[in-house]
């Protein structure tokens, strides 16, 4: 619980300084996939249906999983014969919602003597949460396709080196055999649930940590030299080929997971806490239109902000000690075809 005492005030120690920045939540994820709200008073599991394709295949070969594989021969018509009808079959997808909630304490005195608005700083950093935990929701749920290339290895424990093109090209490929379409749309920045477009492309969302291994892929075009109003989101660096690269923090990798490291050669958590030199294996993850999907956090009635002030008296609260500030949602994000999304585990380069 916040009380008067657990910070000090800069009144009772005399001191003069701008309030530190604090860190913001960085959504890339949330801001993609297909987006889907849930009407109140339903149901807290959505079904997501799609039609297959006529000659729709379960087949893996080359990559096809999902292609239509279509024979003409088959469609031939006989002379005075009707042809075999054929049914149209479903695929569903279900989605289980789930409740998230933040909850801060404040004693009654800091509420009403402390200098700075706590209830006011409180409100703000349980918004700025909830948009970091839609954020993680979305990165569990996309990070645990099944679709896998390793770089230099055939598991993880070997993954041993830094991305290349031609592991990219091979990403693509298994995308567009399987006839993923590129991204064309994001969510729309604003309270109003809604989409905008973007120009067509295999969006690929990465650690921070991976930038520098990109920038050196050939062809790659930062994005200032994009034309203006180009960029699919705020947080892209770049382009190479089909692909647009998104960075965040958030999209942590997998610790002392890979192969040996040579020493300053690429980057392990491990070596100053413990002494190992696995690398750190980095998820890259490449995605293709409708790929996967989220209830999305998005107008007045997603979230539901709480405020109570220490001065609410009830049968908890008696005397007026102290009061709450939180927040609570529901949201699920699941993976709607495995195939037209790629999880691309490689290394990042030590920079020295």
């Amino acid at each position: 619980m916040q009380t008067y005492g657990l910070v000090p005030s800069r009144n009772l120690i005399m001191a003069q300084r701008e309030m530190l920045a604090h860190a913001e939540p960085i959504t890339v994820l949330s801001s993609f996939g297909i987006q889907k709200t849930m009407p109140q008073n339903r149901t807290d599991t959505l079904v997501m249906r799609r039609a297959l394709p006529i000659d729709y295949s379960t087949s893996t070969t080359n990559g096809s999983y999902g292609a239509p594989q279509v024979d003409p021969t088959n469609y031939q018509l006989q002379e005075g014969v009707t042809p075999s009808a054929k049914t149209i079959t479903y695929q569903d997808v279900s989605v289980v919602l789930q409740e998230y909630g933040v909850l801060l304490k404040l004693s009654s005195k800091a509420e009403a003597t402390y200098e700075d608005n706590i209830p006011a700083d409180m409100t703000q950093l349980v918004g700025e949460h909830m948009a970091t935990l839609q954020e993680m929701i979305a990165y569990n749920a996309v990070k645990g396709g099944t679709n896998v290339m390793y770089q230099g290895g055939t598991s993880r424990a070997t993954v041993a080196a830094a991305p290349t093109l031609n592991k990219l090209r091979q990403a693509a490929r298994m995308i567009e055999s399987a006839h993923g379409k590129r991204v064309t749309k994001k969510l729309a920045a604003g309270p109003n649930f809604g989409t905008s477009a973007i120009l067509p492309s295999y969006l690929v969302f990465m650690h921070t940590d991976m930038e520098s291994d990109v920038r050196n892929l050939p062809g790659f075009t930062p994005m200032v030299e994009y034309a203006t109003g180009t960029t699919v989101h705020e947080r892209e660096i770049g382009a190479v080929e089909q692909f647009r690269f998104i960075t965040s923090p958030y999209l942590r990798p997998f610790l002392n997971a890979g192969a040996t490291a040579a020493a300053n050669a690429f980057l392990a958590a491990g070596i100053a806490s413990t002494g190992s030199n696995q690398a750190d294996v980095y998820p890259l993850l490449i995605v293709a239109e409708e790929a996967w999907g989220q209830l999305a956090l998005k107008g007045l009635d997603a979230v539901k902000p709480i405020y109570l002030p220490a001065k609410n008296v009830n049968h908890a609260n008696p005397l007026g000690r102290f009061g709450y500030v939180g927040a609570q949602f529901m949201k699920a994000a699941t993976r709607l075809n495995e195939q037209w999304m790629v999880r691309y585990e490689c290394l990042a380069t030590f920079l020295s």
